[in-house]
């Protein structure tokens, strides 16, 4: 036997084999090995319990056990039915809150518990609610600490006067109204034990909230947040929001302290604000800088984070102005616009909108009955309520920005922003019942009031704008001469290379250098009102994009590359288009996920829209690396035609390639006018180098006969007409084109274009 025999390894399964051997004797050996000690160990005996000590199998176990089991059960409930309604409202173009909100009353004794009181005895029995209530709260100071992360310093320093004396005007005049109602509200929805005057400024304040999250989030959904509108609109509810927390939690302080108490409550107060001002904010500023040196969030820093967001919670509940408080301080003194700041939402805001702000809805649901609103007089201050709360909010709003110089729309428009509630009406709400201010009645209508005035902002906002956006620009932008620069968005690695050495070999010495695109979906839902990420000041992170930059290095070229937030691909795909050096636009196809549609989702949608446009779009189908010496490209008299010759010209000229163009006339007989004149252009650019030849019918089995190259460009038209794939060979790469509107620029062969073809 030689060596090499005596070495060769085992085989695959033989060597599987043996380990499985080797497992099976290492259980079998610890199975028997533990019987031998649990023989010697049940001779051995042991003192008697201590006297009162809890017996084996006596104890609570059973019954701790029963209440994990439905926490557990009730949390999934809540997070499905949350989700489910959430999503069936973003559909109907409503905020998801308002849906969330929703789910937690249904689950709660106002429908579920009466319907089938059996199932939500079960489902969410009364031992539970104690520990969703500590779920809630720790929910509620974590949104909290997140809506302080999102606001927006800046918005509350770069108005005028007369933008923080709407967003005054939109607290006082609700405010006011609210002091009014309580007149008629505290003889019959509260009780003697309860001040009139905390209960007065307790009403005030649920009449004056704006959720500025949800205001943001439409603004954003609607693009409107540029438009002056927009701007004074999220101005208003940055400056009302603080305002309103800043006299909430001065009604707390009321409301808690006595009246020996209530200067030294307020004392502290003003000594925890310097406090954050003076000390925690420069220690979140270095920790930002800590964050911006390593790129990412560490265990030291997220523990300091955490510590700092209980301490600031504990120190507000102390001083008795409610833990949330805190806890939004703490996140509005860590600079906005941080990585910091960004990377702490990106980890807590999924478990925080998923998992417990469900449980502070479901919390909310229980104590929401709305069968205790009965009766022809309550549902009738029930409607006052709404009424006030509609009328204060919109009515303050808007005729102080027709004051500060609004058209009467545009005013309107803002008084019904303003007028949405949604999640923090329920903080502040669900503050006032835990202080026993307002009774369970009250609560009930003033919950009904925060979702109806919610649910009306979308309606209402469309119904006042109806026949003008507010975002449409003031005049027409002048049309500007076009260059040919390629536009190259991306989205999936595989396949980048192919298509970076496309725009490459598409790009001629005048152009400027191929740009490679990366979208990235904005966040949607949640906290985020989207604002750092569409006005583009916290960039996406595009991996794709080092990596297409490194590549294009490696061919000797250079790209540029941008990332950039979106919310609809196609819009924004179509946007960056526009700009003058653009002319083209090379996707990669997409397939759809049911059926064999090449050209669907968002490619589809770019190639409808592109028709009116002045751009040429071109997507690339089966990209191949493998070297192309002819480029085919399929003419005919449209304006795809034109620009697929127009294209495979470019990339004949980068590869130097052969260029061959097959002649698709209208009737299969002799090319029109208009094709004729078109490869007479071409001819004149290419000269004897351009190799034509004729199609004679509209078939994949012709066009596979004519076009041998390696890379085919054809019209969308005739792909509609001919169909995909063209021909038997998988390796062949086909760029399907989509021509920009007649006459939007100039596609005649560049000089050369063909010269290096061998004919």
């Amino acid at each position: 036997m030689t060596d090499e025999a005596r070495v060769r390894p085992a085989s695959p399964r033989s060597a599987r084999v043996a380990a499985l051997l080797a497992y099976g004797g290492l259980i079998v050996g610890g199975v028997i090995a533990f019987e031998l000690i649990r023989l010697v160990g049940a001779r051995i005996g042991a003192p008697a319990p201590a006297a009162g000590a809890p017996l084996f199998g006596a104890g609570e176990t059973v019954g701790r056990v029963d209440t994990l089991l439905h926490v557990l059960l009730a949390l999934v409930v809540v997070i499905v039915t949350a989700r489910t309604v959430g999503t069936l409202f973003r559909h109907i173009h409503q905020p998801p809150v308002v849906g969330e909100i929703l789910a937690g009353i249904l689950l709660g004794p106002s429908l579920l518990g009466r319907l089938a009181p059996a199932w939500s005895a079960f489902i969410l029995p009364p031992a539970v609610a104690p520990f969703l209530g500590v779920l809630a709260q720790v929910g509620v100071i974590l949104y909290m600490f997140l809506v302080g992360l999102e606001m927006d310093p800046s918005l509350l320093r770069q108005r005028g006067q007369a933008t923080v004396g709407i967003a005054h005007a939109s607290i006082v005049v609700p405010f006011l109204l609210g002091g009014l109602l309580a007149l008629a509200l505290y003889p019959r929805l509260s009780s003697s034990d309860v001040p009139f005057t905390c209960f007065a400024l307790f009403v005030g304040v649920s009449m004056s909230v704006t959720a500025f999250p949800v205001l943001a989030r439409i603004l954003t959904d609607r693009d409107i947040h540029r438009t002056q509108v927009g701007a004074v609109a999220l101005t208003c509810a940055a400056v009302g929001d603080v305002s309103a927390w800043v006299l909430l939690a001065f009604v707390v302080s009321v409301v808690q302290a006595k009246m020996a108490g209530a200067l030294l409550t307020f004392v502290l107060t003003l000594g925890f604000i310097a406090l954050m001002a003076l000390v925690v904010r420069p220690v979140m500023v270095r920790l930002a800088l800590v964050y911006g040196n390593r790129g990412r969030l560490t265990q030291g820093v997220i523990a300091s984070i955490f510590v700092a967001l209980l301490l600031s919670s504990l120190a507000t509940d102390l001083i008795g102005i409610h833990a949330v408080f805190g806890a939004f301080a703490l996140g509005a003194v860590i600079p906005h616009d941080s990585g910091m700041a960004r990377e702490l939402t990106d980890r807590l805001e999924d478990l925080v909108v998923v998992l417990l702000l469900p449980a502070f809805f479901a919390f909310t649901g229980l104590r929401t009955e709305i069968g205790l609103v009965s009766g022809g007089s309550q549902w009738l201050a029930c409607a006052a309520i709404v009424v006030v709360a509609s009328v204060g909010k919109f009515g303050g709003t808007a005729l102080a920005a027709r004051a500060t110089g609004f058209g009467w729309r545009d005013a309107s428009a803002l008084g019904v922003l303003m007028n949405t509630r949604g999640l923090m009406e329920l903080i502040v709400l669900d503050i006032g019942l835990e202080l026993r201010v307002i009774s369970a009645t009250l609560f009930a209508m003033l919950v009904l009031m925060a979702v109806a005035t919610t649910m009306a902002t979308t309606p209402l906002l469309h119904l006042v704008t109806r026949g003008r956006r507010l975002d449409e620009p003031l005049a027409e932008p002048a049309p500007v001469a076009r260059r040919g620069g390629v536009l190259l968005p991306l989205s999936n690695p595989v396949g980048m290379r192919p298509l970076v050495d496309l725009a490459l070999a598409a790009t001629r010495r005048e152009d400027p250098s191929p740009r490679v695109l990366a979208l990235v979906r904005r966040p949607g839902g949640g906290v985020r009102s989207g604002l750092r990420e569409i006005e583009q000041r916290e960039a996406p992170r595009a991996p794709l994009l080092l990596e297409a930059a490194d590549y294009a290095r490696s061919r000797g070229a250079r790209i540029d590359v941008q990332a950039m937030w979106t919310d609809d691909p196609a819009s924004d795909i179509l946007s960056v288009a526009r700009e003058p050096q653009i002319g083209w636009i090379l996707l990669g196809f997409h397939r759809a996920v049911f059926g064999a549609d090449l050209l669907g989702g968002v490619v589809r949608e770019i190639l409808v829209r592109a028709g009116g446009e002045h751009l040429d779009v071109g997507v690339v189908i089966h990209g191949s690396e493998r070297p192309v010496d002819r480029v085919v490209a399929v003419v005919d008299a449209s304006d795809d035609g034109r620009a697929a010759l127009d294209l495979a010209a470019r990339v004949a000229l980068g590869r130097g390639a052969a260029l061959q163009a097959v002649v698709a006339p209208a009737n299969g007989g002799e090319p029109e006018p208009a094709l004729q004149a078109l490869l007479k252009d071409a001819a004149r650019s290419a000269g004897r180098w351009l190799h034509t030849d004729v199609l004679l019918a509209r078939s994949r089995e012709e066009l596979e006969k004519k076009a041998t190259g390696a890379l085919t460009i054809i019209g969308h038209r005739l792909t509609d007409e001919i169909g995909l794939p063209l021909g038997a060979d998988p390796e062949r790469c086909v760029v399907v084109v989509r021509g920009g509107a007649a006459g939007a620029s100039a596609r005649a062969l560049p000089a050369g274009a063909a010269r290096a073809s061998s004919g």
